[in-house]
């Protein structure tokens, strides 16, 4: 004798974890699969935009940095920074979600540039900031904890 109930509650649980998989599916960005060459998620670039900026605002969450400060990266998954070499900056960072979590910002050789790397920090609404002068060593910032979902690049020009 087949049990209806049962084979009903497997077969919901198999069409909901295949839709909640697909979702996720379509949430991933390019950073999440360590490729470089697909740009599709970030945003343009335009030096102009960038000229006046010194603070920039972040959020952290587990599924990535969310842009806050200036309003072009509001809302932006990861954004890129640009920065001006030999310019200074204040990078700052809060907890959004309580896990623990860090910033660093790494060279292309995925070495930690002059220090630039916060204290975990473990509850949410606390914040970090670094202090630096961009340089062309700068290439990324992330999340030491959870390096490939929370990570962006640094675009520095000259």
């Amino acid at each position: 004798m087949t049990n209806h109930r049962s084979v009903g509650r497997r077969r919901a649980l198999a069409v909901s974890g295949a839709a909640l998989t697909a979702g996720l599916a379509g949430c991933t960005s390019s950073s999440d699969d360590g490729g470089d060459d697909d740009n599709e998620w970030q945003q343009p670039l335009n030096p102009d935009d960038w000229e006046d900026v010194d603070e920039i605002q972040l959020m952290g969450y587990t599924g990535g940095w969310e842009g806050a400060e200036p309003d072009l990266i509001d809302g932006i998954r990861n954004p890129t920074l640009l920065l001006f070499d030999g310019n200074e900056y204040e990078l700052t960072w809060e907890n959004a979600d309580g896990v623990n979590h860090n910033l660093a910002i790494r060279n292309e050789d995925n070495r930690v540039v002059s220090g630039l790397r916060t204290a975990d920090i473990h509850s949410r609404g606390d914040a970090a900031t670094l202090e630096f002068e961009a340089n062309s060593n700068m290439h990324e910032y992330l999340c030491e904890p959870h390096p490939r979902r929370m990570l962006g690049y640094i675009h520095v020009e000259e």
